[in-house]
């Protein structure tokens, strides 16, 4: 799978399609049509056909990495619930030619194999994002990002599981979890999104924590109001100055040989390299959504 370049997730309820646009505008690089704790049980069955509907008009337009807009994603249920199911099934009689799913709550590997299979047998090429937020899920880390190849990303859900834990989802009560997710994606070689900040108001609050996650090897974050979107990309975007000592290293590393160079008076090594290269990853995140025209809030 392709590395998704991704700051910000914008999500938004699927049960309000008349706010779709508008979080399609906000400048999110991905928007997330959510099917899950945003929809009350009663306005599944008529969220799931808006849902669907979302990610076939991506297909359409070109809004999935095809430099049509942000790219387009849901989130389903749980596969471990009956309205979880159900999602998988429509997202099978729907056969969108594009997007992503988000699959919450995930417990085991089986879990993705099981998603991974029925989009496999229906011919569907769809990413899947596994989205940890439980104990189980938190041990099992490893083994959920190794399970699929389909798995681009994973999602760290730490309200849910400071739930689990009893404790507040402050950013202590949490570091172990953001650490064993860090590490889980990291060995599997795919992107870690940081969870939401439920302050809209605090935007430098949602700025400290997004770099707080940075500098543990979180490359993008959720957002569940549009105004967090410009500080989340602002926040994981790589400054010039990043990005100028970056190209000198990379540059500087080529021409290395016996793996030990100094660039400024300092000794650089593999390792170092490798974080640049990052940082030069980060820079190059898409901006597809960066000309859209504003149509207020999304959320």
């Amino acid at each position: 799978m392709d590395d998704l370049g991704w700051r910000s997730v914008l999500f938004v309820a699927a049960s309000r399609p008349d706010r779709f646009d508008k979080a399609l505008a906000a400048g999110a690089d991905a928007v997330c049509v959510d099917l899950e704790d945003a929809v009350a049980p009663a306005h599944k069955q008529d969220a799931r056909a808006a849902a669907m509907r979302f990610l076939a008009d991506g297909g359409n337009r070109g809004g999935n990495g095809g430099g049509g807009g942000p790219d387009r994603v849901i989130r389903i249920n749980t596969p471990r619930s009956v309205a979880g199911m159900r999602d998988a099934l429509a997202l099978i009689e729907a056969r969108p030619s594009c997007g992503t799913v988000v699959v919450p709550k995930i417990d085991s590997p089986e879990e993705v194999c099981w998603i991974d299979q029925l989009l496999a047998e229906a011919g569907l090429d769809l990413r899947l994002v596994a989205q940890i937020e439980t104990l189980r899920g938190v041990d099992q880390a490893a083994a959920i990002t190794a399970a699929s190849r389909r798995v681009s990303a994973v999602m760290f859900g730490g309200l849910d599981l400071a739930a689990e834990l009893g404790v507040p989802a402050s950013w202590d009560g949490l570091l172990y979890g953001r650490s064993r997710v860090i590490h889980a994606a990291a060995q599997a070689g795919i992107p870690a999104i940081d969870m939401p900040f439920v302050d809209v108001r605090d935007a430098e609050g949602c700025r400290a924590e997004a770099q707080r996650a940075l500098s543990l090897g979180f490359i993008a974050k959720m957002a569940i109001h549009p105004g967090q979107v410009p500080t989340i990309n602002e926040a994981y975007t790589p400054t010039p100055d990043e990005v100028a000592d970056a190209e000198r290293i990379v540059t500087a590393w080529k021409d290395a040989p016996d793996g030990v160079i100094q660039v400024d008076g300092k000794m650089v090594e593999r390792p170092i390299v490798l974080a640049m290269r990052r940082t030069l990853a980060r820079a190059q995140a898409p901006e597809r959504a960066s000309t859209s025209t504003r149509h207020g809030d999304a959320a």
